[in-house]
């Protein structure tokens, strides 16, 4: 069972609190990519990201597969749109069938 959102930032403030600096490391080997069900999430806010870029695989995972991805990137790139950490923010909203159904 997860716990909820403010138990869980809660928990990772107070973690931090009681790192001496703060920094986590470890790793994973969850990928997100197309297919995967996303169950917390319905919305993304992220910039417009480079080629290539594994970001990708998430945001094509969060808007409904590659094609969608490609009509974004399309209209990214005709609207002038800036890409990389400084470039353009966009408020991606998640497909309904990517997302599990909601609990009751």
């Amino acid at each position: 069972r997860l716990p909820t959102a403010k138990a869980a930032l809660l928990a990772v403030r107070k973690w931090a609190d009681e790192t001496a600096d703060g920094t986590a490391v470890g790793y994973t080997s969850l990928m997100i990519v197309p297919g995967y069900k996303f169950a917390l999430c319905d919305a993304l806010f992220t910039n417009t990201h480079q080629p290539r870029s594994t970001l990708l695989m998430l945001v094509a995972a969060l808007v409904g597969g590659h094609h969608r991805l490609m009509q974004i990137y399309q209209h990214a790139l005709h609207s002038g749109y800036r890409f990389l950490s400084y470039g353009d923010g966009n408020l991606l909203e998640c497909d309904p069938g990517c997302s599990l159904p909601q609990r009751r």
